[in-house]
């Protein structure tokens, strides 16, 4: 996906400049915030350490504990027990926790970049195709989303999972089980397997990647998100977060090796070239995308959710109701002059 410079410095230097200018400080004691992510720190998380380094959050009165994540469902019930009020997860758990919960709902209130749901095989293996995935064995943790929305793949392919044999694993032992030959391709976020497959030495080429999109399943994947209590009775904290954590995303796109150092502060051991590589990928994806391109930086378009959500209720048999509005809301994202998107850096 090639990404021009002119498209991306369309509104490049009033954003700057809006982002740029210092809030009024206040004497008052910093409001502690807990914030949990999605994952283990990688790539773009960057941009939330270098909200902290660039004093974005203090500006706005907020001293935040981000805390490392271990899957978007248990980012969903993490903020729907209250333990965190707001967070970085995905919609097909959102979804499917509204539908389940509709009295304590966990809404979107920034989009950050669409699915990359894949199956992912190696060369040689004779997968080149959806075809060619009838019979073979295919490793998937049972909490993967790309796993949990192949019937979309199924009714979009007609390759149904039945025809498919299923071995389930944890996540960390994913890629590796692949690369051994215990399984003959995985499903899973492109991002994800792409970029540790590529540290664990496997080259490019050699990776084959069935992805949902190109078959037609597309839906919005990962963004802020809070608990209905905490939006109701909060909303001008909510805004004040949201403006940190945009300002974090707006200097990350502009300056990705800035958003590398606040990352690699946080964890010296981490791979600085892969997650180099995985920040701009997400990056691409982040700012190069239809809802972006119509309402800027964090804009969710409720055709987009409305579409989403069919998606995960027909892949996952759910029959209850719900509307775009019950699990997104633009509300709390800052004025959409500064919200343009800035020209991407170099790492």
């Amino acid at each position: 996906m090639q990404i021009t410079r002119a498209t991306l410095l369309r509104g490049a230097a009033a954003a700057l400049a809006g982002l740029a200018a210092p809030r009024i400080a206040t004497a008052q004691p910093l409001e502690r915030l807990p914030l949990t992510l999605n994952w283990k720190l990688q790539g773009l998380h960057g941009a939330f350490f270098l909200a902290v380094d660039r004093g974005f959050f203090r500006a706005e009165g907020l001293n935040p504990d981000i805390v490392a994540g271990d899957g978007s469902a248990n980012v969903v019930n993490r903020l729907a027990g209250g333990a965190w009020q707001i967070g970085l997860g995905d919609i097909a758990s959102l979804v499917r926790f509204n539908m389940q919960n509709p009295e304590k709902r966990v809404k979107a209130i920034y989009n950050q970049t669409p699915a990359d749901l894949a199956v992912v095989a190696l060369r040689g293996r004779g997968i080149t195709r959806p075809e060619d995935l009838r019979g073979k064995l295919i490793g998937a943790p049972v909490g993967d989303t790309a796993y949990k929305m192949f019937p979309a793949f199924s009714a979009a392919t007609g390759v149904p999972a039945s025809a498919l044999r299923w071995e389930h694993m944890a996540p960390n032992i994913r890629e590796a089980m692949l690369m051994q030959g215990r399984v003959d391709a995985i499903t899973a976020n492109e991002g994800t397997a792409l970029f540790n497959l590529k540290a664990a030495g496997v080259k490019v080429e050699d990776m084959v990647f069935l992805r949902y999109g190109d078959f037609g399943v597309n839906i919005v994947n990962i963004g802020m998100m809070a608990n209905e209590s905490f939006l109701r009775e909060k909303p001008e904290t909510v805004r004040r977060v949201i403006r940190a954590v945009h300002r974090g995303y707006a200097a990350a796109i502009a300056e990705p090796a800035a958003a590398l150092d606040s990352l690699m502060r946080r964890d010296p051991l981490l791979n600085r070239a892969i997650e180099a590589e995985r920040l701009m990928y997400s990056i691409e994806r982040m700012v190069d995308q239809p809802d972006v391109r119509e309402g800027g930086l964090g804009f969710y378009a409720e055709a987009s959710v409305q579409r989403s959500i069919g998606v995960i209720a027909a892949a996952e048999s759910l029959t209850a109701t719900l509307a775009a509005g019950d699990m997104m809301d633009n509300a709390y994202l800052p004025p959409a002059s500064e919200r343009r998107l800035p020209a991407v850096g170099r790492v």
